[in-house]
């Protein structure tokens, strides 16, 4: 871990000099490389021992890049958990009641935040662009730091990908790209989607790996910023998970609390869902699901449904702050 975040603290600040995404050109430029190579290799008519040294060569980078995946990704895995530097006691069992009462305060900072935000029709807006948004994200950051110093405090770029309707196909909503260490966010969401996925990607980029984790460290650090949107987002983005636990712990107490929630915000998740469930019959949405179910598992964790633990972590610091 020691090594780990230093090498995500600089190849963030090296690909923050481009504009744009590298890890998507590279994935736009990997179809025409890999037929390039394949026509080159069949018209070669050097020696076996040159076709045996590029081979050896292409085999060397493809171990550079998994030793920096293990030292980057893997190894973080078993680090302190994010509970503990923040100093939030984690309750295995969780009453109906407790969940009730943190979504209830959730719900009821949507309300207060709802009136406070900008709106385009029926759905919430940014009253800045996403370049002030990734500045406003990393202040955010800096002042955390300054009171929990167990991440590095850098500034860097939510990079919007070109490309978001296959994101969306994907099921992904942002995916930090270890070896450009950028944080790419889908644009096919609402704004108060974007903001919170590109403060989870942020939290990638320092050092937080487990992915209920940084969920949570997105909620933390957007609800402590002074601006009202990314505050907003926050709460909502959160309340999304709480609400779906409250549902299937008791539902009478879920209709209690969604029924109280401001039409602004209900719109705004109904934006949100239309989305999902337009994209969510795609066979990359199914296959990206078992990627994505295999690689939290081979990381140690109880798969998708560990995004869910989230709520555990949320409940123990809402109902005791």
């Amino acid at each position: 871990s020691s090594v780990a975040t230093p090498l995500r603290v600089l190849t963030a600040t090296l690909t923050n000099i481009l504009p744009f995404s590298l890890f998507e050109l590279m994935l736009i430029l990997l179809l025409p490389a890999v037929i390039l190579a394949v026509v080159l290799a069949f018209r070669d008519k050097s020696p076996l021992r040159m076709k045996l040294r590029r081979i050896f060569i292409g085999l060397g980078i493809v171990g550079i890049f998994y030793c920096g995946y293990l030292i980057v990704m893997t190894i973080p895995y078993n680090t302190t958990p994010l509970a503990t530097h923040l100093a939030i006691t984690e309750d295995d069992d969780i009453t109906a009641d407790e969940l009730y009462r943190a979504t209830l305060k959730v719900r009821d900072e949507i309300n207060r935040l709802s009136d406070a935000v900008d709106r385009e029709g029926s759905v919430s807006v940014m009253p800045y662009d996403k370049a002030e948004l990734s500045r406003l994200i990393s202040e955010a950051y800096a002042s955390a730091a300054e009171e929990y110093p167990f991440f590095y405090n850098f500034t860097s770029d939510a990079k919007s990908v070109y490309f978001s309707d296959l994101m969306s196909d994907m099921g992904i909503a942002g995916i930090y790209t270890y070896f450009t260490g950028e944080a790419n966010v889908n644009t096919s969401y609402p704004d108060y989607c974007y903001v919170y996925s590109a403060a989870h990607e942020f939290a990638h980029q320092r050092g937080i790996n487990r992915e209920n984790e940084a969920n949570f460290m997105a909620f933390f650090v957007l609800s402590r910023s002074p601006d009202p949107y990314m505050q907003y987002s926050a709460y909502l983005n959160l309340y999304e998970y709480l609400a779906s636990a409250l549902y299937s712990a008791d539902k009478d107490l879920y209709l209690q609390i969604r029924e109280g929630l401001s039409k602004g915000a209900a719109s705004d998740i109904a934006a949100a869902s239309a989305i999902t469930r337009e994209h969510r019959e795609s066979p990359l949405y199914k296959l990206m699901n078992r990627v994505n179910d295999a690689y939290l598992k081979s990381n140690g964790t109880a798969g998708v449904v560990s995004y869910g633990y989230v709520v555990r972590i949320a409940v123990g610091y809402l109902n005791n702050n």
